[in-house]
């Protein structure tokens, strides 16, 4: 009797124990949590195919967009092809008010890019145009957390239909980044319409690869292209979608292209990426 009576009290002292200790094992668990910084950039041109009589967002699709960033949760949105700040404030609105937004200057385009950023980053956040000419990116600097670096996205959109124009377009953007001071982190996301290290090297809409390569070369003395293994991310088996980080600064965690994002006459599926700072 006394030995089952010995056990009983062993058991009973052994929960107490359990009891006692999760608490703090949860929380050293939250802490070292906590100090891994992430980041989760999602890049997307939400235009139209070319056989549409409106090539640039339709305001129908932007419930399927929010659905998309709701279900990924990115701490960056860019995106190219919406008509104007009407539609960002729907899809604001969409997004039940859980991000922050800006549309570029239109300039002498029909279409603006937006930036995106969840509402949990720090006040403080600052939206900017980024000229080049009579075009213009849009751009957002922000902080999620005190101990955190400064983050910097661009979300732009180059020319289609001329590589010369494109280059001059990369040159303004990028020398815009390395303005910034040194300890921000910047990213430079969005449709790039850069036809190079393509899978069918052959199927090139460009009309000059040789300045779309060296606008590629020149992105890549500053950045690292982390959407590089992703693949093709229009659904003509294009990758002109790109988002550029700092590779001495940020570790490539996930780099996905959403295939199934994609909805109506949609001709760009969403590029995310996650990564280590």
């Amino acid at each position: 009797m006394w030995i089952k009576l010995a056990l009983a009290v062993l058991f009973t002292g052994s929960l107490l124990v359990a009891f006692a200790t999760r608490p703090h094992v949860e929380r050293t668990a939250r802490q070292r949590g906590s100090t891994q910084k992430s980041l989760r950039l999602l890049s997307w041109n939400v235009g139209n195919g070319d056989l549409e009589a409106e090539t640039r967002a339709h305001t129908e699709d932007l419930p399927a967009v929010a659905r998309v960033i709701l279900a990924n949760n990115p701490d960056a949105v860019a995106l190219q092809e919406l008509t104007g700040e009407d539609q960002l404030k729907q899809l604001l609105a969409q997004l039940e008010n859980r991000y922050r937004g800006f549309v570029s200057s239109r300039g002498l385009s029909d279409r603006v890019e937006a930036v995106l950023i969840r509402r949990e980053a720090l006040t403080g956040t600052v939206f900017n145009d980024v000229p080049s000419g009579n075009r213009f990116a849009a751009a957002a600097s922000f902080r999620l957390q005190d101990d955190w670096p400064a983050i910097v996205i661009v979300s732009a959109h180059a020319d289609a239909f001329n590589a010369a124009t494109r280059r001059r377009f990369i040159g303004d953007v990028v020398d815009w980044t390395r303005r910034r001071k040194n300890d921000q982190i910047t990213f430079l996301a969005g449709d790039f319409n850069l036809e190079v290290g393509t899978r069918n090297p052959n199927n090139l809409f460009t009309d000059d690869a040789k300045h779309d390569s060296e606008s590629y070369a020149y992105l890549l003395k500053f950045f690292a292209d982390l959407g590089r293994e992703a693949g093709e991310t229009s659904v003509n088996d294009r990758r002109i979608d790109y988002i550029f980080g700092p590779g001495s600064k940020v570790k490539l965690n996930r780099a996905e292209v959403l295939r199934e994002a994609a909805v109506g006459h949609m001709d760009h599926w969403p590029l995310l990426v996650e990564v280590g700072l």
